[in-house]
């Protein structure tokens, strides 16, 4: 009788291992649907003065047309992040004391997307304000990620061979 209570304890160890082991291949095949994308970006940069050096505790403040404004500071770097911004135009301001306030207008952030603004302030009474406008579309070489909005009327405009919607993927850069 003891022989048989202990086969039955020993089976229940094992089954209950197989379930455990079970429910974390389920977590781990399930944790990529987890990791949704978000529609919201990031505009982040350095900011530096004319002879290329970092300019620290500088504020740096970004808005959008329909009012969304967020503020951050530099750090020891020079380096700035915001984070958690909807697609839209931006502009973006920049001061620190002993610096020129530098604005920059036409800064066009994609949804999930990752804008790198570098402003270079210039030396000066902190009441003058040097403005960029049309900021030009910079090379993104922090990442290898090829991003592009898909706009609706290239939806609407897009002739579906037999009328797959697989075929929607030729939408993406590097695809067609």
């Amino acid at each position: 009788m003891e022989r048989s209570l202990s086969s039955v304890v020993v089976f229940t160890g094992k089954y209950f291992l197989r379930l455990v082991v079970l429910a974390l291949v389920c977590v781990g095949l399930n944790s990529g649907a987890l990791l949704a994308q978000s529609d919201l970006g990031t505009i982040s940069g350095f900011v530096k003065d004319p002879s290329n050096a970092v300019i620290a505790n500088a504020k740096v403040t970004v808005r959008n047309e329909s009012g969304v404004e967020r503020t951050a500071t530099t750090n020891e770097s020079g380096y700035y992040s915001l984070t958690n911004l909807p697609p839209g135009l931006y502009t973006l301001l920049a001061n620190a004391a002993g610096f020129q306030e530098y604005e920059s207008n036409g800064n066009k952030l994609d949804s999930s997307a990752n804008l790198v603004v570098n402003p270079t302030l210039s030396v000066g009474a902190s009441t003058q304000k040097v403005t960029v406008s049309a900021s030009a579309e910079a090379l993104q070489t922090e990442s290898a990620s090829v991003q592009q909005l898909v706009t609706r009327s290239q939806v609407d405009a897009l002739e579906l061979n037999g009328r797959n919607p697989i075929f929607m993927a030729n939408l993406v850069p590097g695809t067609g």
